[in-house]
């Protein structure tokens, strides 16, 4: 907490200064301006007199250590020495140890100094009796400076309050000296940005203070290598054509101190900006030209160092445009992954325009852009054009990024094999280092293209293999990134009917994007948005609502406009089928779809969902014959599709002798299914959701065939499968046929009962839709209709249905009266002549 008295600011949280009776040392260190005199003014200990000694006010040294003698001599006394900087090093260092090894718990050292006493304090700091308070200490936080502002009548916006901290770091001095011309009235914006650009009076006092006392070497050193706000040792060799910049960079940390230290960064040296920007003035006033010859070496180092937000604004400095170019492709590549392009556009504006079709890296860093935004036809226009011109790429990134973009071309024409072939290609012609970010981003875009294509060209296993790969390389995950990899990952879940890890996925994919969403960062997976639909209509689940982006043509989604365009068609079509009943205008879409697109139909994954809607659309409009032989000629590239070809062959065989309509009666069975892995869910290479059905039907088959047991045996299959991943809309395909199973199955002793139980209520509330009735029959007279063949009279059907006489009766009064019938033998009969027996 900090408080305002007699215009000083007193931070409590810095008194006391004195420490421990273990630690009776306390050292105040830290650059011109920090407030340590003020500090020690402010503190009064808590026993024992006070001494105060200053090097400033006492000439002879011998003097000040023979005082410092006497008062340690005292038995209880606090002993302090401010500014022990100004002090000899070579003579101040014996009498100062004496003093340190002197100090006990009664007898309290403190020192102010600008530079560390380090081989004097040696000793003490190894026995742990040294309390250090340090510049970051000392600086102001925001509310201290806040209270600073106030206090000092500077009126400022959050904002402005925020940047004055950012800029002068907490340094007091700083904050003062930069902040008189607004205490005195001048309030206007440009009087604040001209105040964030560097001040006179700040200028001078850092002159006079921090520069007075730094040897000629070390001046020069520190303008030289002022143009880098981050140094390493390398990097100020470079700048400087030393070889012992290591040494000088401790030297200047230590004084004039205004270089912080961080060992444990990529950069341990970083300028504070105040002291850098009084040195870029003072270079600038001396060598105007050196600043443009160091920024232009600079900017060179970071781009070759994979740093392209540090090389550009140097670059731009030094009018190094290659060096600029290179970084703008490597931002570029970053935001493929991350989703932001602001950095990329605003370092686009940097160039000269008549730079730019100078570069091969700003022409790809440009498509880059148009991809990333959605420009798809102008991307698409440009690669094109680059292609055509075979290109020479100079560096490995340039490589890289145009063995992409082609790939990206060829898939977003739906020749997704041949972007297969290149993926699979290391077009880097050297070994140059590039910016890892840059790499990581362009390897993880190349990953998740490279899985769309395997999506659709097969097998789909190999789908998470290339995703786990991307993941394991990457250092930092994107939200951009995360949910597009969950986007595939949800749609090849769909695919092979794990109902359950698709709604895993679509469940983190929503959770990211309720997280991230509200700050703009990820926009909406277009097609993340179908795969829900999809699993609704599977299970009967309701997602989340849909959002506003979701048809937008240019909402974002890892896939390839063919096949993201494929997968909302698609969906779409089924939707028309399940939701309205309308199977014609399902056929239409889908037809529509193939005639102008063949090459969807080849691919096993989109293949096999256009193949079942299409299929489902056949045995809607009782076109049996038309199943049958698409279920027969369905494309079979893979060994996968062969197999679900299978699974799909004996699921429409299946439902067409269901269906009386069809005059395929008293089909065995087992006769199809005999050779199929119905016992194991979850196959490779074998869809979930049409083993299900296969296994549905084979149960109504079973029961129909008065083969109970081997009804209960497939059911009870389809039951497991279904409490793991939802499945409703395989029972409700064929309702009339398995509600009886369920019935039989409720009587029997299970674990399933209460599964068996929802699934029955399920289905007595699903809308039956028959057009050649004008009031369609409700499940429940569906089910009683399919006993009415039987020989059962009304008290066995009672029995076998658990209802009552009264019941039966007046389900029997609605049938009749729907059928437009009087008897149960026209009823039959009717029922027949409409496909619903």
């Amino acid at each position: 907490m900090a408080i305002f008295q007699s215009g000083i600011i007193t931070r409590r949280r810095l008194l006391p200064v004195d420490g421990s009776a273990s630690q009776p040392i306390t050292l105040v260190s830290a650059p011109a301006g920090y407030g340590k005199t003020t500090l020690l003014r402010q503190w009064c200990p808590e026993a024992g007199p006070v001494i105060r000694l200053d090097p400033a006010e006492i000439n002879d040294q011998w003097q000040l250590w023979h005082q410092v003698s006497e008062a340690l001599s005292l038995s209880v006394v606090t002993l302090i020495i401010d500014d022990l900087h100004l002090l000899e090093r070579d003579r101040g260092t014996g009498p100062l140890r004496d003093a340190l090894r002197r100090a006990s718990g009664s007898r309290r050292l403190v020192i102010a100094t600008r530079s560390d006493p380090i081989l004097a304090l040696h000793e003490a700091r190894l026995a742990g009796k040294v309390m250090e308070i340090r510049a970051d200490e000392l600086a102001f936080d925001e509310d201290e400076t806040r209270l600073f502002l106030a206090a000092n009548h500077v009126s400022v916006t959050p904002e402005q309050e925020h940047a004055l901290w950012c800029y002068t770091e907490g340094w007091p001095a700083g904050l003062r000296l930069s902040t008189t011309p607004l205490s005195h009235g001048a309030h206007s914006e440009e009087a604040f940005a001209h105040l964030l650009q560097g001040d006179t009076a700040v200028g001078s006092y850092l002159m006079g203070q921090a520069l007075a006392y730094t040897a000629d070497d070390l001046r020069e050193f520190l303008l030289q290598t002022s143009v880098s706000e981050f140094l390493d040792a390398e990097l100020a060799d470079q700048l400087t054509g030393r070889s012992d910049s290591a040494l000088l960079l401790e030297r200047a940390h230590v004084q004039p101190g205004f270089l912080h230290r961080y060992s444990e960064q990529r950069w341990p040296y970083r300028y504070h900006p105040m002291f850098r920007a009084l040195l870029l003035a003072e270079l600038m006033r001396s060598s105007p030209g050196e600043i443009r010859r160091l920024s232009a070496l600079a900017a060179q180092w970071f781009a070759r160092h994979g740093e392209h937000v540090r090389a550009a604004p140097l670059a731009v400095q030094g009018q190094s445009w290659d060096a600029l170019a290179d970084s703008v492709l490597a931002g570029a590549c970053v935001a493929l992954a991350s989703g932001d392009w602001s950095w990329v556009r605003n370092a686009f504006g940097r160039l000269p325009e008549v730079q730019f079709n100078a570069y091969l890296s700003m022409r790809l860093a440009s498509i880059l852009l148009k991809i990333g935004t959605g420009a798809r036809n102008e991307a698409m226009g440009s690669i094109a054009a680059i292609c055509n011109g075979l290109p020479a790429a100079k560096t490995k990134l340039e490589a890289e990024v145009l063995s992409f973009l082609e790939a990206w071309l060829w898939a977003e024409r739906g020749e997704t094999d041949e972007a297969i072939h290149i993926l699979g290609i290391d077009s880097s012609p050297d070994s140059t280092p590039v910016s890892l970010a840059a790499s990581d981003g362009l390897r993880s875009a190349s990953h998740q293209l490279h899985a769309t294509c395997l999506f659709v060209e097969g097998p789909t296993d190999t789908v998470d293999a290339v995703l786990n790969e991307s993941g394991d390389g990457n250092a930092e995950s994107y939200p951009n990134l995360q949910l597009g990899d969950l986007e595939i990952r949800a749609w090849t879940a769909v695919v092979a009917g794990d109902l359950r890890l698709a709604r895993h996925y679509l469940n983190r994919a929503s959770a990211l994007l309720d997280r991230e969403g509200a700050r703009g960062v990820p926009e909406h997976a277009a097609t993340t948005w179908s795969a829900w639909q999809w699993l609704e209509m599977e299970t009967g689940e309701h997602g989340p609502t849909q959002p506003d982006d979701a048809g937008d043509s240019k909402a974002r989604s890892a896939f390839p406009q063919p096949i993201r365009q494929a997968l909302e068609t698609i969906t779409d079509a089924r939707q028309r089928l399940i939701r309205d009943d309308d199977w014609r205008g399902c056929a239409l879409v889908l037809d529509d779809m193939i005639a102008a697109h063949p090459r969807l139909r080849q691919w096993p994954t989109t293949g096999s969902l256009w193949t079942i809607t299409r299929v489902e659309a056949h045995l809607a409009a009782a076109e049996f014959s038309q199943a049958l032989d698409l279920a027969m000629n369905s494309p079979s590239g893979f060994n996968e599709a062969m197999r679900n070809q299978s699974y799909l062959w004996a699921w429409v065989m299946q439902r067409t002798a269901l269906e009386p309509r069809a005059g395929v009666l008293g089909m065995d069975p087992e006769l199809l299914i005999s050779d199929l892995p119905l016992e194991s869910a979850l196959l490779p290479g074998r869809s979930e959701a049409l083993r299900v059905r296969v296994l549905l039907s084979a149960a109504s088959l079973a029961f129909r065939a008065a083969m109970p047991d081997r009804a209960s045996h497939y059911l009870r299959l389809a039951l497991q499968t279904s409490e793991a991943h939802g499945w409703r809309r395989p029972y409700a395909e064929t309702a009339a046929a398995i509600t009886p199973v369920l019935e039989a199955e409720r009587r029997r002793i299970s674990s399933r009962g209460e599964h068996v139980i929802e699934l029955l209520a399920y289905l007595r509330r699903q809308p039956v839709h028959r057009a050649e009735l004008p009031d369609p029959l409700s499940v429940r007279e569906l089910e009683i209709l399919q006993y009415l063949p039987t020989p059962l009279d009304q008290r066995e059907l009672c029995s076998a249905l658990f209802i009552s006489r009264n019941t039966l009766k007046t389900h029997l009064r609605s049938t009749y009266r729907k059928l437009g019938v009087q008897t149960r033998r026209e009823a039959v009969l009717r029922a027949e002549r409409l496909g619903i027996l």
